[in-house]
Protein backbone atom coordinates (compact mmCIF):
# COMPACT_ATOMS: atom_id res chain seq x y z
CA UNK A 1 0.00 0.00 0.00
CA UNK A 2 0.94 3.72 -0.73
CA UNK A 3 0.04 6.05 1.34
CA UNK A 4 0.33 9.95 1.59
CA UNK A 5 -1.36 11.48 4.41
CA UNK A 6 -5.24 10.58 4.12
CA UNK A 7 -4.58 9.25 0.81
CA UNK A 8 -4.23 5.26 0.29
CA UNK A 9 -3.76 3.38 -2.79
CA UNK A 10 -3.44 -0.43 -3.32
CA UNK A 11 -0.76 -2.05 -5.63
CA UNK A 12 -2.54 -2.02 -8.96
CA UNK A 13 -4.89 0.79 -8.32
CA UNK A 14 -5.14 4.29 -9.48
CA UNK A 15 -6.75 6.63 -7.21
CA UNK A 16 -7.17 10.67 -7.62
CA UNK A 17 -8.34 12.50 -4.46
CA UNK A 18 -6.97 15.35 -2.12
CA UNK A 19 -4.03 15.45 -0.54
CA UNK A 20 -5.34 17.19 2.43
CA UNK A 21 -2.55 19.10 4.67
CA UNK A 22 -4.57 20.49 7.66
CA UNK A 23 -7.62 22.90 5.92
CA UNK A 24 -5.55 22.90 2.22
CA UNK A 25 -6.38 20.40 -0.23
CA UNK A 26 -3.99 19.23 -3.34
CA UNK A 27 -5.43 17.48 -6.50
CA UNK A 28 -3.64 14.29 -6.52
CA UNK A 29 -3.39 11.14 -8.49
CA UNK A 30 -1.55 7.92 -7.56
CA UNK A 31 -0.84 5.17 -9.65
CA UNK A 32 0.45 2.15 -8.82
CA UNK A 33 1.30 -0.32 -11.25
CA UNK A 34 1.32 -3.85 -11.44
CA UNK A 35 4.99 -4.55 -11.61
CA UNK A 36 7.83 -3.18 -9.29
CA UNK A 37 9.51 -0.13 -10.10
CA UNK A 38 10.51 3.15 -8.73
CA UNK A 39 8.54 5.70 -6.87
CA UNK A 40 8.40 8.90 -8.73
CA UNK A 41 6.49 12.49 -7.95
CA UNK A 42 5.49 15.01 -10.80
CA UNK A 43 4.78 18.10 -9.21
CA UNK A 44 2.98 21.06 -10.65
CA UNK A 45 1.23 24.29 -10.19
CA UNK A 46 3.43 25.52 -7.36
CA UNK A 47 2.94 28.29 -9.48
CA UNK A 48 -0.58 28.67 -9.59
CA UNK A 49 -0.49 30.58 -12.81
CA UNK A 50 1.93 28.34 -15.01
CA UNK A 51 -0.97 26.38 -17.21
CA UNK A 52 1.37 24.59 -19.11
CA UNK A 53 3.03 22.51 -16.43
CA UNK A 54 -0.32 22.16 -14.57
CA UNK A 55 -2.70 20.98 -18.05
CA UNK A 56 0.59 18.36 -18.80
CA UNK A 57 0.22 16.78 -15.37
CA UNK A 58 -3.27 16.63 -15.48
CA UNK A 59 -3.11 15.15 -19.41
CA UNK A 60 -0.41 12.42 -17.79
CA UNK A 61 -2.80 11.38 -15.35
CA UNK A 62 -5.65 10.57 -17.42
CA UNK A 63 -3.02 8.90 -19.47
CA UNK A 64 -1.00 6.29 -17.54
CA UNK A 65 -3.03 3.65 -15.18
CA UNK A 66 -1.53 0.50 -13.54
CA UNK A 67 -1.19 -1.61 -16.49
CA UNK A 68 1.41 0.63 -18.05
CA UNK A 69 3.46 1.72 -15.37
CA UNK A 70 6.21 -0.06 -13.29
CA UNK A 71 6.19 1.13 -9.62
CA UNK A 72 4.57 4.22 -7.87
CA UNK A 73 3.64 7.35 -9.75
CA UNK A 74 2.23 10.32 -7.93
CA UNK A 75 0.89 13.68 -10.05
CA UNK A 76 0.21 16.74 -7.94
CA UNK A 77 -1.77 18.54 -10.79
CA UNK A 78 -1.98 22.03 -9.05
CA UNK A 79 -0.23 22.20 -5.41
CA UNK A 80 -1.10 25.91 -5.42
CA UNK A 81 -5.01 24.75 -5.81
CA UNK A 82 -6.50 28.23 -3.92
CA UNK A 83 -4.26 30.49 -5.87
CA UNK A 84 -4.95 28.80 -9.27
CA UNK A 85 -9.07 30.19 -8.74
CA UNK A 86 -8.00 33.27 -7.33
CA UNK A 87 -5.55 34.03 -11.03
CA UNK A 88 -2.99 35.98 -8.90
CA UNK A 89 0.39 34.95 -9.79
CA UNK A 90 3.08 33.52 -8.29
CA UNK A 91 2.03 33.62 -4.20
CA UNK A 92 -0.76 31.08 -2.34
CA UNK A 93 -3.19 33.91 -1.34
CA UNK A 94 -4.12 32.82 2.09
CA UNK A 95 -0.45 34.40 3.35
CA UNK A 96 0.58 35.67 0.29
CA UNK A 97 3.77 34.13 -0.08
CA UNK A 98 5.56 32.20 -2.59
CA UNK A 99 5.94 28.61 -1.86
CA UNK A 100 8.72 27.91 -3.87
CA UNK A 101 10.76 30.09 -1.82
CA UNK A 102 9.85 28.93 1.95
CA UNK A 103 10.90 25.00 1.94
CA UNK A 104 12.35 23.41 3.69
CA UNK A 105 9.09 24.39 5.09
CA UNK A 106 7.86 24.78 8.89
CA UNK A 107 5.38 22.75 10.80
CA UNK A 108 3.56 25.18 12.51
CA UNK A 109 4.20 28.17 10.18
CA UNK A 110 1.89 29.62 7.51
CA UNK A 111 -0.48 27.47 4.87
CA UNK A 112 2.62 27.60 2.39
CA UNK A 113 5.08 26.60 5.26
CA UNK A 114 3.09 23.92 6.19
CA UNK A 115 2.67 22.70 2.86
CA UNK A 116 6.76 22.56 2.42
CA UNK A 117 7.17 20.95 5.64
CA UNK A 118 4.72 18.49 4.57
CA UNK A 119 6.70 18.11 1.15
CA UNK A 120 9.39 17.62 3.48
CA UNK A 121 8.34 15.21 5.91
CA UNK A 122 5.84 13.02 4.54
CA UNK A 123 6.42 12.88 0.22
CA UNK A 124 10.37 13.10 -0.15
CA UNK A 125 11.08 10.19 2.26
CA UNK A 126 9.42 7.96 0.08
CA UNK A 127 10.37 9.13 -3.38
CA UNK A 128 13.42 8.02 -5.79
CA UNK A 129 12.86 10.98 -8.14
CA UNK A 130 10.78 14.32 -7.75
CA UNK A 131 10.18 16.70 -10.68
CA UNK A 132 8.28 20.11 -10.30
CA UNK A 133 6.99 21.23 -13.84
CA UNK A 134 6.70 25.21 -14.56
CA UNK A 135 6.77 27.78 -17.15
CA UNK A 136 6.52 31.26 -17.20
CA UNK A 137 3.92 32.73 -15.14
CA UNK A 138 1.37 35.48 -16.55
CA UNK A 139 3.66 38.08 -17.61
CA UNK A 140 6.64 36.24 -18.56
CA UNK A 141 8.09 33.66 -21.79
CA UNK A 142 11.00 31.33 -21.24
CA UNK A 143 12.82 29.24 -23.45
CA UNK A 144 12.47 25.38 -22.68
CA UNK A 145 15.20 24.27 -20.63
CA UNK A 146 16.14 22.10 -17.48
CA UNK A 147 16.92 23.18 -14.00
CA UNK A 148 19.25 20.53 -12.36
CA UNK A 149 20.54 21.09 -8.39
CA UNK A 150 23.91 21.86 -7.63
CA UNK A 151 23.57 21.19 -3.73
CA UNK A 152 23.52 17.98 -2.21
CA UNK A 153 25.38 14.69 -1.79
CA UNK A 154 27.90 14.44 -5.69
CA UNK A 155 25.79 10.88 -6.07
CA UNK A 156 22.51 12.76 -5.67
CA UNK A 157 23.53 15.82 -8.27
CA UNK A 158 24.95 13.51 -10.84
CA UNK A 159 22.15 11.40 -11.03
CA UNK A 160 20.04 14.57 -11.17
CA UNK A 161 21.73 15.37 -14.05
CA UNK A 162 22.11 12.23 -15.71
CA UNK A 163 19.02 12.14 -15.62
CA UNK A 164 18.45 15.68 -16.95
CA UNK A 165 20.86 14.50 -20.28
CA UNK A 166 18.39 12.45 -21.20
CA UNK A 167 15.89 14.50 -22.16
CA UNK A 168 15.07 16.26 -25.08
CA UNK A 169 15.73 20.13 -24.15
CA UNK A 170 18.95 22.20 -24.96
CA UNK A 171 19.84 23.66 -22.22
CA UNK A 172 20.33 22.84 -18.80
CA UNK A 173 21.21 25.15 -15.92
CA UNK A 174 22.96 24.13 -12.55
CA UNK A 175 21.50 25.62 -9.87
CA UNK A 176 23.15 27.62 -7.42
CA UNK A 177 20.06 27.85 -5.25
CA UNK A 178 19.39 25.78 -1.61
CA UNK A 179 15.41 27.04 -1.58
CA UNK A 180 12.93 25.78 -4.04
CA UNK A 181 10.70 22.28 -4.21
CA UNK A 182 13.43 20.65 -6.06
CA UNK A 183 16.76 21.66 -4.28
CA UNK A 184 14.83 20.77 -1.17
CA UNK A 185 14.24 17.50 -2.40
CA UNK A 186 17.86 16.85 -3.69
CA UNK A 187 19.28 18.31 -0.25
CA UNK A 188 17.09 15.61 1.59
CA UNK A 189 18.84 13.19 -0.68
CA UNK A 190 16.44 12.91 -3.57
CA UNK A 191 17.28 12.94 -6.90
CA UNK A 192 15.00 16.42 -8.67
CA UNK A 193 14.71 18.68 -11.91
CA UNK A 194 12.63 21.51 -12.63
CA UNK A 195 11.41 22.31 -16.40
CA UNK A 196 10.35 25.12 -17.93
CA UNK A 197 8.15 25.56 -20.96
CA UNK A 198 5.45 27.66 -21.57
CA UNK A 199 4.42 30.86 -20.10
CA UNK A 200 2.48 33.79 -21.23
CA UNK A 201 -0.97 32.49 -19.60
CA UNK A 202 -1.41 29.98 -22.73
CA UNK A 203 -1.61 26.37 -22.84
CA UNK A 204 -0.73 26.24 -26.57
CA UNK A 205 -0.71 22.69 -27.72
CA UNK A 206 2.19 23.14 -29.17
CA UNK A 207 4.17 23.47 -25.96
CA UNK A 208 1.64 20.41 -24.02
CA UNK A 209 3.19 17.96 -26.55
CA UNK A 210 6.62 19.11 -25.85
CA UNK A 211 6.45 18.88 -22.16
CA UNK A 212 4.65 15.49 -22.41
CA UNK A 213 7.18 14.07 -24.74
CA UNK A 214 10.08 15.66 -22.66
CA UNK A 215 8.05 13.71 -19.39
CA UNK A 216 7.63 10.45 -20.92
CA UNK A 217 11.78 10.58 -21.99
CA UNK A 218 11.88 11.17 -18.16
CA UNK A 219 9.83 8.16 -17.38
CA UNK A 220 11.28 5.63 -19.91
CA UNK A 221 14.57 6.67 -18.64
CA UNK A 222 13.50 5.60 -15.17
CA UNK A 223 12.00 2.34 -16.36
CA UNK A 224 8.89 3.50 -15.00
CA UNK A 225 7.39 3.10 -18.65
CA UNK A 226 7.72 1.66 -21.78
CA UNK A 227 7.57 3.80 -24.79
CA UNK A 228 8.76 4.71 -28.30
CA UNK A 229 10.08 8.29 -29.13
CA UNK A 230 10.72 9.43 -32.80
CA UNK A 231 11.89 12.61 -31.53
CA UNK A 232 15.52 13.36 -32.18
CA UNK A 233 18.05 13.76 -29.35
CA UNK A 234 19.31 17.32 -28.68
CA UNK A 235 22.64 18.36 -27.99
CA UNK A 236 22.43 19.97 -24.41
CA UNK A 237 24.27 22.43 -23.39
CA UNK A 238 24.66 23.11 -19.54
CA UNK A 239 25.10 26.70 -17.93
CA UNK A 240 26.93 27.01 -14.62
CA UNK A 241 26.95 30.57 -14.49
CA UNK A 242 23.28 33.05 -14.38
CA UNK A 243 22.42 36.26 -13.51
CA UNK A 244 18.88 36.69 -12.54
CA UNK A 245 17.71 40.97 -12.41
CA UNK A 246 15.39 42.40 -10.89
CA UNK A 247 13.88 45.55 -11.06
CA UNK A 248 15.32 48.82 -8.58
CA UNK A 249 11.95 50.42 -8.96
CA UNK A 250 8.55 50.43 -10.46
CA UNK A 251 7.98 51.62 -14.09
CA UNK A 252 7.24 50.93 -17.95
CA UNK A 253 9.18 47.58 -18.57
CA UNK A 254 10.83 47.40 -22.12
CA UNK A 255 12.87 44.33 -22.85
CA UNK A 256 14.95 44.54 -25.98
CA UNK A 257 15.57 40.71 -26.64
CA UNK A 258 13.31 37.65 -26.58
CA UNK A 259 13.50 34.18 -24.28
CA UNK A 260 15.69 31.99 -26.02
CA UNK A 261 17.64 35.07 -28.09
CA UNK A 262 21.63 34.70 -27.74
CA UNK A 263 23.29 37.79 -26.42
CA UNK A 264 26.36 39.61 -26.67
CA UNK A 265 28.60 41.31 -23.30
CA UNK A 266 27.45 44.63 -23.24
CA UNK A 267 24.47 44.21 -25.31
CA UNK A 268 21.29 46.58 -23.94
CA UNK A 269 18.97 43.71 -22.05
CA UNK A 270 15.89 46.21 -21.75
CA UNK A 271 14.94 49.59 -19.86
CA UNK A 272 12.80 50.77 -17.53
CA UNK A 273 11.17 54.13 -18.03
CA UNK A 274 8.45 56.38 -16.01
CA UNK A 275 4.95 57.20 -17.03
CA UNK A 276 6.30 60.09 -19.34
CA UNK A 277 8.62 57.83 -20.76
CA UNK A 278 11.83 59.38 -19.06
CA UNK A 279 14.50 56.73 -19.10
CA UNK A 280 15.61 55.23 -15.41
CA UNK A 281 17.47 52.19 -15.51
CA UNK A 282 19.63 50.30 -18.21
CA UNK A 283 20.22 46.76 -17.93
CA UNK A 284 23.27 45.83 -19.89
CA UNK A 285 24.56 41.84 -20.29
CA UNK A 286 27.78 41.39 -18.29
CA UNK A 287 28.84 38.26 -20.52
CA UNK A 288 28.20 36.60 -23.30
CA UNK A 289 24.67 34.15 -23.47
CA UNK A 290 21.44 33.20 -23.65
CA UNK A 291 17.96 34.51 -22.56
CA UNK A 292 16.49 32.24 -20.28
CA UNK A 293 13.49 33.87 -19.37
CA UNK A 294 12.13 37.42 -18.87
CA UNK A 295 9.17 39.39 -17.81
CA UNK A 296 7.11 40.57 -20.58
CA UNK A 297 4.62 42.82 -19.20
CA UNK A 298 4.92 46.92 -19.25
CA UNK A 299 4.54 47.48 -15.55
CA UNK A 300 7.07 46.07 -13.45
CA UNK A 301 6.90 46.14 -9.15
CA UNK A 302 9.81 47.33 -7.28
CA UNK A 303 12.11 43.99 -6.72
CA UNK A 304 10.42 42.00 -9.23
CA UNK A 305 12.38 40.13 -11.63
CA UNK A 306 13.34 41.42 -15.52
CA UNK A 307 15.29 38.96 -16.68
CA UNK A 308 17.54 35.61 -16.51
CA UNK A 309 20.04 34.86 -18.65
CA UNK A 310 23.15 32.01 -18.93
CA UNK A 311 26.53 31.98 -19.75
CA UNK A 312 26.88 29.68 -22.58
CA UNK A 313 30.38 27.80 -22.47
CA UNK A 314 32.68 27.98 -25.27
Amino acid sequence: MFKLGNITCNKGEKYSGFWKIDDYNIPVTVIYGKNRGKTICISAGIHNCEYTSIQTAIDLANEFNPDNINGTLIILHTVNYSGFFKRVPRIVPEDNKNLNRVFPGEENGTVSEKIAFAFSKYLYPQLDFFIDLHGGDLFEEVMPFIYAPGIGEKEVIDFSHKVASNISLPVRVRSKASTGAYNSAAIQGVPSLLIEIGGNGNIESKNLDRYKSCLKEFLVYLEVIEYTTSSRRVEQKEITQANYLESPCEGYWYPRFKAGDLVKKDDILGEIKDCFGKELCTFRAEFDGIILYQTISLAIPKDDPLVAYGKLER
